[in-house]
């Protein structure tokens, strides 16, 4: 029998953040912030909606890409809100203008990208609070 171990465990192992992206290539590179301040991140798996991957995952804090807007919608928050879990939006000035609205009806916190770490990681803590 092998015994595993990591070599950079999580910090906040209870604390899944689930990363929803078009954009691979920004996802990823979020991710990789996400793991250097501590947070165990996953992401979607094609063909897989939005809806199957929050199941899969169980993230307490799902950040959402608000680029695509069949993924930044009210059923789709609506439903992250039920099952207690706290969505982050983030994008680009332009993208974060055109869900503005939405991201203040439904308390939600909004984060441009490229995010300085330490917004990005206080972002993250005001979000795990907030989950049930």
């Amino acid at each position: 029998m092998s015994i595993g171990f990591e070599a950079n465990p999580p910090t906040h192992p209870d604390s899944m953040i689930l990363i929803l992206s078009a954009d691979a290539v920004a996802a990823a590179l979020l991710g990789a912030l996400i793991e250097t301040l501590g947070y165990p991140v996953r992401f979607a798996r094609p063909p897989e909606n939005t809806d199957q991957t929050i199941r899969r995952v169980r993230p307490k804090v799902c950040l959402l890409d608000c680029v695509d807007p069949g993924s930044c919608n009210d059923e789709v928050l609506g439903r992250a809100a039920m099952r207690g879990i706290s969505v982050v939006i983030f994008g680009t000035s332009a993208a974060l203008d055109r869900v503005r609205a939405l991201a203040l009806e439904h308390d939600i916190d909004m984060l441009l990208v490229p995010p300085d770490p330490a917004e990005l990681d206080e972002t993250i803590k005001r979000a795990i609070r907030k989950a049930g």
